[in-house]
């Protein structure tokens, strides 16, 4: 029985497909990184060395996964871990992990359409304007800052109007990807040789070092392997077609679809040109097709292909922060008014408006400054990922009755997804390791984010507007 509540839960529409979940998931998941950062794992792991660790760091994540498609379907609220961690932990944590998990997915955008108007000056250097300032050492233009804007107020906009029209949009971007990875890679396989991938492994190639080349690639796996826990924060918005099962299914298979493509992409590099040589470069998956081959169209489409993945990206991640802050402030974990929906169009008004408007300011800063705050959204990420994992094990004792549509047959999984999150956090803590955040600078960025998060949350609380009740209903709906 619903209780009988002083405020109304504000509902959303339902309107995205099973395929947009896994575009949904899968566009967050790819991104632009595979054309900056892959010739640092080649450097790091050699290409059999890199495919192997995307192989097992991807396998590891599912185990993630795992705990995320357990819970996702059974409470398909939106907010998704902030419901989970309720239900588990209660007010508190749930608060936390929320506020993480804004953290993370507010300053992915600004990083996002900063890097939209950066890679347009690649794709078409004749629209390269001059410097307007330089914040940090990076340089400012036109050019890199009109099309980030114009692409951030679109995602504010379609965002507004209808989750179908963004769901849609979504995929058309990821299947636009993806027709140009297969062309680039089919000229690969084609053109390229196996030879130029030897040596196999960094460190002189020679199998004695192919764990330690591995284990180098395979701890940056999960940062570039997130996005997937996009799909719970939209679990509310699911059309009357999607079966509750596969709303578990779409995270794996955005997982699984992941560790292909990077697979792939890495083995497309090596094959094209020597990969020693091909690390020398900027961006090597773009560049060895004219240095090979001199297809200048085939570097153009990978640029394109990247272009694509920023948009997925970019619309993912502010889908994901959108539905965060809605969920708190509907479950009284923020101010009443990120809660508001819009009568028209069904969706999270006040939010979108919140976000977008960070992404804007955040336009402006550049790159150099973002590059720390984005640093510590990957701690953000991290926690989430732990406290969903340990939420789906204490679950399974605490409400053993409560129906799981994707119940995983293993209970073992859901620990072994507890015990690589809580690694993860250790990499990014423990004094020494290559993967730690930085003292001071980061470590205040997320002193302060916590700070002020307590700020807002103590505010809500003193209101006491919403029972225990009413807050079970507002953040769990009839999934309580």
């Amino acid at each position: 029985m619903i209780p009988d509540t002083r405020i109304e839960r504000k509902a959303l529409a339902k309107a995205i497909s099973y395929k947009n979940y896994i575009a949904l998931g899968l566009g967050d998941i790819i991104g632009i990184g595979w054309v900056i950062v892959a010739g640092d794992w080649l450097i790091k792991g050699g290409p059999l060395g890199a495919i192997l660790a995307f192989i097992i760091g991807g396998a590891l994540l599912i185990t993630v996964g795992k705990c995320y498609a357990e819970l996702t379907p059974a409470i398909p609220v939106a907010g998704g871990e902030v419901a989970f961690s309720y239900r588990a932990f209660g007010t508190g944590p749930s608060f936390l992990t929320a506020w993480f998990l804004a953290f993370g997915y507010i300053f992915v955008c600004p990083f996002e359409t900063i890097s939209l108007g950066w890679l347009l000056e690649h794709i078409v250097p004749t629209i390269k304007s001059q410097t307007l300032y330089t914040v940090r050492g990076y340089e400012v233009t036109l050019s890199s800052l009109l099309p980030g804007l114009a692409f951030a107020l679109l995602i504010i906009a379609i965002n507004y109007r209808s989750v179908k029209i963004t769901a849609t949009f979504q995929t058309i971007f990821m299947a636009a990807m993806f027709v140009c990875v297969v062309i680039f890679t089919a000229v690969a396989l084609i053109k390229g040789d196996v030879a130029n991938m030897k040596p196999f492994f960094s460190r002189q190639g020679s199998l004695f070092a192919a764990p330690l080349s591995i284990i180098a690639v395979i701890g940056m796996v999960p940062f570039f392997m997130s996005g997937f826990d996009t799909i719970p924060q939209a679990a509310e918005e699911s059309g009357k077609k999607v079966d509750p099962k596969d709303l578990g299914k779409a995270i794996i298979v955005a997982i699984g679809i992941g560790i292909v493509f990077y697979a792939v992409v890495i083995l497309a590099l090596s094959i094209c040109h020597p990969w020693q040589e091909s690390v020398k470069y900027d961006m090597p998956t773009s560049q060895v097709f004219q240095v090979a081959f001199g297809y200048e169209w085939a570097a153009k489409l990978v640029l394109i292909a990247a272009f694509c993945g920023l948009i997925t990206t970019l619309n993912a991640a502010f889908l994901a922060a959108t539905r965060v802050v809605f969920s708190m402030g509907r479950g009284g974990l923020l101010p009443h008014w990120f809660g508001e929906v819009s009568d028209k169009h069904h969706t999270p008004k006040n939010s979108i408006l919140f976000v977008g408007g960070l992404t804007i300011i955040g336009s402006f800063i550049g790159k150099s400054f973002l590059l720390p705050i984005v640093t510590v959204s990957s701690l953000g990420f991290t926690c989430a990922w732990f406290i969903c994992c340990y939420a789906a094990v204490v679950l399974r004792k605490k409400a053993p009755d409560m129906h799981r549509p994707y119940k995983v047959k293993h209970k073992s999984t859901l620990y072994l997804g507890v015990i690589v999150s809580a690694v993860l956090i250790i990499l990014m803590l423990a004094p020494g390791s290559p993967a730690q955040i930085t003292w001071p600078l980061e470590y205040a960025i997320i002193s302060g984010w916590i700070l002020l998060g307590y700020i807002a949350y103590r505010w809500r609380m003193s209101k006491k507007d919403l029972s225990k009740e009413e807050r079970d209903y507002q953040i769990l709906g009839d999934y309580r």
